[in-house]
């Protein structure tokens, strides 16, 4: 029997000034290919932090970016699904939230964490149309649909549904 841990996670969509979207270069773990992909900023909740904390500090520590948990507002998009990683089983349920900032950078302010990383392999701003026309693998599916309405401010009733896999 596999045993799967619980994973909570929570991601940011993050849009410059321009309209272009934060996107990080990674290798995917299992059950993905292990070929480059690009995915948004954000990871685990740590023990007892919201979903909207969590994506706050995540900005923080992976772009320099600070976001105030409250003014994130409702989630955009939710998804989840199983994966695995150095023969750990995980179940997580990722929490997607959409945030504009002041300036196209990144500066990690935790950049120790992430430099002996072999999955993490450099970072992007995309506009709207180099999403949609990408072959490359990007994480979450579905996500080039939505960043066009919610860069004009339309923001979904409901959290979006995403899809885990790309099919």
């Amino acid at each position: 029997m596999i045993t799967r841990i619980e994973r909570p996670a929570a991601r940011l969509i993050l849009a410059d000034p321009r309209g272009l979207v934060l996107l990080f270069r990674f290798i995917p773990p299992e059950p993905w290919p292990r070929e480059h992909a690009w995915h948004l900023p954000g990871g685990g909740l740590e023990p007892g932090e919201t979903p909207a904390q969590a994506a706050a500090r995540e900005a923080l520590e992976e772009t320099g970016h600070v976001l105030d948990p409250a003014a994130l507002g409702e989630p955009v998009a939710v998804n989840e699904g199983t994966w695995s990683n150095q023969g750990r089983h995980y179940h997580t349920e990722t929490t997607f939230f959409f945030a504009r900032v002041a300036a196209a950078t990144v500066a990690p302010t935790v950049a120790g964490d992430y430099a002996d990383e072999d999955w993490l392999n450099g970072n992007r701003w995309w506009s709207a149309q180099e999403l949609a026309d990408t072959k490359e693998l990007v994480f979450p599916p579905g996500l080039a649909a939505m960043v066009p309405g919610l860069l004009s401010g339309a923001r979904p009733a409901q959290p979006v549904r995403l899809s885990w896999r790309h099919d």
